[in-house]
């Protein structure tokens, strides 16, 4: 490969990998509290979610 392959090769590494290590960082300090909140709603039974979906 020639230098210029190589560098680019590094660079998008390190934005892929960078953003990963960003992500997980950052839902680690912010965590997502209301997930399954939905779960125990009054608004979540069955027939009620059924009647939310969208047939076409």
């Amino acid at each position: 490969m020639s230098g210029i392959a190589i560098m680019m090769m590094v660079l998008f590494m390190v934005v892929i990998w960078g953003g990963l290590v960003v992500s997980t960082i950052h839902l680690i300090k912010n965590p997502d509290d209301t997930s399954g909140e939905l779960g125990r709603s009054e608004d979540s039974t069955n027939s009620r979610l059924a009647g939310l979906e969208h047939h076409y």
